[in-house]
């Protein structure tokens, strides 16, 4: 018996084939790893924890290494209870093995934000808490090559109007990523 990969998000009335989102294509793409042992999700977080506090229009970069033969999936951007949407700060990550840029110029975090809620905190950090959420998908999973490292640029973009300082915010970006294991054929 043939057995069609079917991934259990493509039952989620959130995660339909709509014009303009992608999830059901690149869950379809995703679905055959759901099973294999080859592949575990892992998760990457950029900027690190000691300096997830960004400056009124600050810019600040990081460096961030991920094996060789892992897949990039998506981005878990958490939003704001208060506005169901993700703190605002302008992005750009690029690949340096391939010095491919993943968007052609810096993107707003809300393009990353995905509400989709899947669990709520009253983190004492964040003034009204903060929603977990679906990842947001690239339109195709990126594969990582050569030495693995990444140069992630962060703009903010608030002026020192959120956050919970009064003049910085703090960013939390989360990389999803499916990490090759040693498996048996």
């Amino acid at each position: 018996m043939i057995e069609i990969p079917i991934s259990p998000l493509e039952l989620d009335p959130l995660t339909r084939s709509y014009w303009g989102q992608w999830d059901a294509y690149t869950i379809g793409q995703l679905a055959p790893l759901a099973k294999n042992q080859c592949y575990k999700p892992k998760f990457y977080k950029a900027p690190a924890s000691g300096d997830e506090l960004i400056g009124a229009y600050q810019y600040a970069t990081y460096g961030l290494r991920i094996p060789p033969g892992d897949i990039i999936f998506g981005f878990y951007c958490p939003a704001l209870v208060s506005s169901a949407a993700a703190p605002a700060y302008n992005l750009q990550i690029t690949d340096s093995a391939l010095d491919h840029k993943f968007w052609d110029e810096p993107i707003p975090s809300f393009f990353l934000g995905n509400y989709k809620p899947t669990y709520l905190t009253a983190d004492p950090l964040q003034t009204a808490g903060l929603v977990g959420s679906f990842p947001s998908l690239l339109t195709c999973p990126h594969p990582v090559v050569g030495d693995g490292l990444f140069f992630v640029e962060i703009w903010d973009t608030t002026g020192g109007t959120s956050g919970p300082q009064g003049s910085a915010q703090r960013v939390e970006l989360v990389i999803g990523v499916l990490e090759v294991m040693e498996c048996q054929a």
